[in-house]
Formats: structure tokens, sequence, C-alpha cells
């Protein structure tokens, strides 16, 4: 009498399929997260370059920021410290947002371009700049910090952050965003938060470079709470939230 040959009967390998489709579902949302904590870590390993770059800028030219915009219009943040990382993209992305529109980019996850060719995720606090240098005022002059030399401290006022273009100035009459991911649609002061108030990482909260050179996670809501500009009131009374911040973390 023929031996019966070894194998998995029909049930057998239906259980071994459900018991590897359950693992994956359960390792999936782990891997996720493990690949969004990553690029939060590489994002804020950026921050922290960026936190050397404006540190070599400003030590060289005692203590003064570039003057940003307005040196020719164009002449912004990214060309004036273009020298000190050589590489368009790099660390001018967040990992999260490397790619522009043009290239598959979307939402919040696109990354901004200008007319030279440069692109990036992150965008500077524009109240930062030293207009005296002949640079673009947009805004009231006297709300400029120009300097690193601050009276009380540096370490609420931010430098670099996630954004959706290249520069901004907030202001703490500054609305939040109707939904996740809107542009400014005026160039008024009301709109400015919009352009950093996007959330890659956690939710309900972004990256920032502080201009003591620290770098954290800060919530969406505790923007209206940095210093971004000389005359920014961090008392003042807070916008009403749109629908889909109302649920985070209050400041």
């Amino acid at each position: 009498m023929a031996k019966r040959k070894a194998g998995f009967t029909l049930v057998e390998l239906l259980v071994v399929i459900s018991i590897i489709a359950i693992l994956m579902g359960i390792l999936f949302p782990v891997l996720s997260k493990a690949r969004r904590q990553a690029k939060a870590v590489i994002c804020q390993a950026n921050l922290k370059q960026w936190g050397l770059v404006i540190e070599a800028y400003t030590s060289a030219n005692n203590g003064h920021f570039f003057g940003g915009f307005g040196q020719g219009w164009w002449n912004d943040w990214i060309e004036i410290l273009r020298p000190t990382y050589v590489k368009k993209g790099g660390i001018t992305c967040c990992p999260t947002a490397t790619k522009t529109k043009a290239d598959g980019g979307q939402g919040i996850f696109m990354a901004w371009n200008d007319e030279e060719g440069d692109y990036g995720s992150y965008g500077l606090n524009a109240w930062l700049c030293d207009i005296s240098q002949g640079a673009f005022s947009a805004f009231e002059e006297e709300r400029y910090w120009r300097v690193t030399t601050v009276e009380g401290g540096t370490a609420n006022i931010p430098v670099f952050l996630d954004s959706v273009v290249t520069a901004a100035w907030p202001d703490n009459t500054s609305v939040g965003p109707k939904y996740h991911g809107e542009y400014p649609q005026k160039a008024t002061l009301e709109e400015q938060m919009k352009s950093f108030c996007i959330s890659r990482h956690s939710i309900g909260m972004t990256n920032c470079l502080f201009m003591d050179s620290s770098v954290r996670p800060v919530g969406l809501k505790e923007l209206w709470k940095l210093k971004w500009h000389r005359k920014f009131d961090i008392n003042a009374a807070l916008p009403v939230w749109p629908e889909w911040m109302k649920g985070f973390k209050n400041y």
C-alpha cells in the first residue's frame, strides 16, 4: 500500500494565512508609527543643523541676522545661507515633505519651491530679519528682532519651523487655518500663522528651532504663545479655534 504524502490540508493553510494576516494587521500600525517617529527625529536633527548655520552666520556678522527679504526681493534666506549647506533640498526639507507639487507632493506634505529652483519644507520667522540692511519691511519696522542679543532671553523666539511657505510674519492677531493645510489667503498679519500651523508628525504638534539653538516639538495652539516679534503679545486673547483644532492641547 502506497504511503500518503505529508502535506497541509486546505483548512490548515487557511488557518496559517489567517494568522499571518492578523500578525500583519498588528505589525503594520507599529511599523508605521516607528517610521513617523524616525522622520520626526530626522526633522529635529535638520533643525539643529539650521541652528548651527544661523549661529555661524550671526557670529560672523556681529550678532545681526540677514536682511532676508528685499535685497533684490528674491535674495531671501535660502539663497543667503546657501554657501553653508550647498546642496538643494537636503536639510531644507522635512523628511515627510521632500517633493514639490511638480514631483507629486501634496497638501502639508508638499515642499515649496521658488523662482531660482530652490525647494524645501521649512519656513523662517521673517521677524528675525535685520531690515536695516536694505531688506523689505513688510510690516512695522519696530517689530523686527534684527539681532541675537535680546533682553529676557531667546528660548521662546522661533527661527525655523515646518512650513508650507519660505517665510511668514505671525502675529497675536493671526487666526488658525479653517482646515489643516489652508494657505494664507491675504498678505495680512491675520493670515500669517497659517503657514506654520501644520502637523506633519504627532497630531496637533510641529517641530521648531528657537533662537537659543534649542529644538523641540511645539503644540499648534502653543504657536500663539511664542514670542514671534518684539511686540507680540503672548497674553492676548486667543483666536476662535477652527473645528479641526478644538481638541488639541491648550496652553
